[in-house]
C-alpha cells in the first residue's frame, strides 16, 4: 500500500474509521498526515513521519485535526543550523509519550551542550526506545555533531531506562575522551538494557584510552545484540584494539552482530579477532571491508587464520567483506569463507529431495 492509495481509501470511507496503523515501510510526509486525519477525524493513526523540525510541533503535539495521531517513529531534519528548533521539537517531544517508539534527528547542531542536554532530555522523557543522531558525512561542515561535553545528556539517556536502541553517526568529530564523564556514561552503559549500539564517525580509534574504557564497558553485557563500529582511521594501537574487540565474543552473553566496517584494521587487527571466533558462540554475523577502506587481508592470513576460524565456528550465518573484488580481484579464500557461511542457511538438499 502506498501513501496516495491509503488516502484514497481515507476519503471514501473517512467517516467509518476509527483505526490505522500504516506498514512499517510506509513513509508520511506532515501534509499527507494531516489530509489523512481531515479526512479520517475519528480514526486513530498510527505512522511513520519524514518531515522538517517545525512541521513536526504540531503533530508531536496532536493539535487539530490529529488529535488521535501516533506518531510512531519521526524523522526530522531542515533544522538549518538553527539552535532554537532543535529547543522547540525538545520540548514538544515529551507531549508524544506512550507513542512514539523511534526517533532520528538529521543535521542538528548539537554542539551546544544545553541545547544538546535539552534534546536528551526530551526523547528521555518521551519514552523514546530507538533514537539516531545522524550528522553524516553528507552534512555542512557548519553544522557540529555530538561533543564529548554532550556525554553527560546520553548518559541520562541512557539511565532513563527506555533506551534499547542507539545510534550515533557524528560526522568524523570526536565524542569520547577520557575523563568522569566518559566513566559515567560507561557506567550507565554497562548497566543498561540497550540491545543495539552504533557509533559511525565518531573517531573512536583516536583515543585509544578511551575506546578501551568504553569497549570495557561492553564486556559482558547482558542485553546487547548488534555492535557496529564504523570508523575512517585507526593508530598504532591495531593489535589492542583487535583484542578489545576479541574479548567481546568471550564475555558478552548476547552479541549476535559485529558490524566493523571501514576500521583499515589490516591482519594485525584482525588476527585477535578470528583467534576468538570459535568461541564465539552466539554470533551470526560479522561484518568488515575489504578494498575499500585499506583493510589489507594478505592471501595468507585469510588461508591461515580466516578459514580455519569460519569452519569451526558453527553459529555463524552471514559473513561480509564489504567491498570484496570492488578495486582487485577478490581473494578466493574469501570468497570460499563467505560460501561456508553461506551454506548454512540453505536447505538441507537430501532433505527436499527426500520430501
Amino acid at each position: 500500500m502506498r501513501t496516495a492509495h491509503l488516502a484514497q481509501f481515507a476519503t471514501a470511507h473517512g467517516q467509518s474509521l476509527r483505526s490505522v496503523t500504516a506498514p512499517e515501510g510506509l513513509q508520511f510526509s506532515a501534509d499527507e498526515v494531516t489530509r489523512l486525519c481531515h479526512s479520517a477525524p475519528l480514526c486513530t493513526l498510527r505512522c511513520r513521519v519524514y518531515c522538517s523540525a517545525a512541521e513536526a510541533l504540531p503533530l508531536l503535539r496532536c493539535e487539530a485535526p490529529c488529535a488521535l495521531l501516533h506518531v510512531v517513529k519521526l524523522e526530522a531534519g531542515g533544522f538549518d543550523n538553527n539552535e532554537q528548533t532543535v529547543l522547540d521539537l525538545a520540548a514538544a517531544l515529551p507531549a508524544h509519550r506512550g507513542k512514539i517508539k523511534g526517533f532520528i534527528v538529521y543535521q542538528a547542531s548539537l554542539e551546544n551542550v544545553a541545547v544538546a542536554d535539552a534534546l536528551m532530555r526530551g526523547v528521555a522523557e518521551a519514552g523514546v526506545s530507538d533514537v539516531s543522531f545522524n550528522n553524516c558525512l553528507l552534512t555542512p561542515a557548519s553544522v557540529p555533531g555530538l561533543a564529548p561535553a554532550s556525554l553527560p545528556g546520553l548518559t541520562q539517556l541512557l539511565q532513563s531506562d527506555c533506551l534499547e536502541r542507539l545510534s550515533i553517526f557524528n560526522r568524523m568529530q570526536v565524542l569520547f575522551e577520557e575523563g568522569p564523564d566518559l566513566t559515567a556514561f560507561c557506567h550507565a552503559l554497562r548497566s543498561s538494557t540497550l540491545q543495539k549500539l552504533e557509533l559511525k564517525s565518531c573517531q573512536l580509534w583516536l583515543r585509544p584510552a578511551a575506546a578501551g574504557e568504553l569497549l570495557a564497558a561492553l564486556l559482558g553485557h547482558q542485553t546487547l545484540q548488534d555492535l557496529t563500529l564504523l570508523d575512517y582511521k585507526t593508530d598504532d594501537a591495531r593489535r589492542a584494539a583487535g583484542e578489545q574487540l576479541a574479548s567481546l565474543f568471550t564475555h558478552t552473553s548476547a552479541l549476535q552482530k559485529l558490524d566493523l566496517q571501514f576500521n583499515s584494521l589490516g591482519d594485525a587487527c584482525l588476527a585477535p579477532i578470528f583467534d576468538a571466533l570459535p568461541r564465539a558462540n552466539i554470533l551470526k554475523e560479522l561484518i568488515f571491508s575489504e578494498s575499500w577502506s585499506n583493510e589489507t587481508i594478505s592471501r595468507e592470513f585469510a588461508r591461515d587464520v580466516i578459514l580455519p576460524a569460519v569452519r569451526a565456528n558453527m553459529s555463524l550465518r552471514r559473513l561480509s567483506f564489504v567491498g570484496l573484488g570492488f578495486f582487485k580481484d577478490p581473494l578466493p579464500e574469501l570468497l570460499e569463507a563467505q560460501a561456508i557461511v553461506a551454506a548454512r542457511t540453505q536447505p538441507d538438499a537430501g532433505a527436499i529431495a527426500a520430501a
